[in-house]
């Protein structure tokens, strides 16, 4: 059963009590002009104009509400009392009819919980939750994966300059705390600048790591230059 028979079945089984809810309901269906007798009744109205000629697609990419009417003249009437509700709904012609439609979820939940569709509309909300959830897992995972294949490369390039340093026979050369750090990513090749800035003999901060490395580079560079 499709989304939009689910919520039909959930409307026609929610029954209004009231006698003056039941004619707004069947005005609706009619699209006649709506005699309101208490404040459901507008609710109601909406309802039966919604089991008559509303349509509604599952949640997601092309979401949308639409009311496919046989007028202008009754498309005016629902869109001027849509208005008078704070639920605008945009128009448009499709195969020669008038249609009023909602694509924001915001605004077609607030439709649905307006005609007694609440649970369709919880329904929306719930998807929209998941939606958000697995696109921001998605993101954090990418940014996760960007990061790692930043400091895999980063890791690369500060073992090549190490390496051209040793082919040149200057690592006795370097400074106590850049061969120290030069043998450290050897022995290392896949450690973080967190995960060896542990394993110093003396503290220092991360940036203060990163630019040893990049002394390092700045050797490997006028080496091979020479």
């Amino acid at each position: 059963m499709s989304f939009n028979s689910e919520i039909k079945d959930q409307l026609i089984e929610s029954i209004p009590k009231k006698d003056c809810c039941k004619r707004a309901l069947s005005a609706g269906f009619e699209l006649e002009p709506l005699e309101q007798g208490c404040q459901k009744d507008i609710g109601c109205y909406l309802r039966g104009v919604f089991l008559k000629c509303g349509n509604i697609s599952s949640p997601g990419r092309n979401f949308m509400l639409s009311l496919t009417l046989n007028d202008k003249e009754s498309t005016d009437m629902i869109s001027d009392l849509l208005d008078s509700l704070s639920l605008p709904a945009k128009r448009t012609v499709r195969k020669g009819k008038p249609v009023l439609y909602y694509k924001a979820s915001e605004s077609i939940e607030d439709f649905l919980s307006y005609i007694g569709a609440t649970k369709a509309a919880l329904e929306i909300m719930n998807a929209k939750i998941m939606s958000g959830t697995r696109n921001t897992a998605n993101r954090l995972t990418n940014a996760e994966t960007a990061n790692l294949d930043r400091m895999a490369r980063a890791a690369a390039e500060q073992r090549e300059s190490i390496l051209i340093i040793q082919q040149h026979g200057a690592m006795d050369n370097l400074p106590p705390e850049l061969r120290e750090c030069a043998e450290l990513r050897l022995a290392n090749p896949d450690m973080s600048l967190s995960q060896l800035r542990e394993l110093l003999r003396e503290p220092v901060s991360k940036s203060g790591l990163n630019h040893r490395f990049k002394k390092l580079q700045e050797i490997a560079e006028t080496l091979q230059s020479q």
